[in-house]
């Protein structure tokens, strides 16, 4: 149930469906900004709503892909009421809660570079 960036569109894309069908429409990606070397970080945490464009212009892809992570962290522990530490999660506990333990996954494996 590991997450992993792919290349897409001159940036990256992490699909939240590989940690469970309940992620399926989920995502969090990070797109080339208009000035070099800058990178937008952005995600939809909520199926049916707009994306979220967490910051413009963060310098370097592997600090919007940190910042998009932890904001996704944060507002999936938010919304489902999951603690946002929560840092392992068994593959019969709920979707939020292994959605957040993933996410903490990826975040310590860095580098995250595609």
């Amino acid at each position: 149930m590991g997450l992993e960036w792919t290349a897409r569109d001159g940036g990256a894309f992490l699909d939240l469906s590989a940690t469970g069908a309940e992620g399926a429409g989920l995502w969090l990606a990070v797109r080339p900004h208009a000035e070099e070397g800058y990178w937008r970080p952005v995600c939809r945490l909520v199926r049916g709503e707009e994306e979220r464009e967490i910051g413009d212009g963060v310098l370097g892809r592997e600090h919007a892909q940190d910042a998009v992570v932890k904001y996704a962290i944060q507002a999936l522990a938010g919304l489902h009421g999951v603690e946002p530490t929560r840092l392992h999660a068994d593959e019969d506990d709920p979707w939020p809660d292994r959605a957040v333990a993933a996410l903490w996954a990826l975040l310590a494996a860095g580098p995250h570079t595609v």
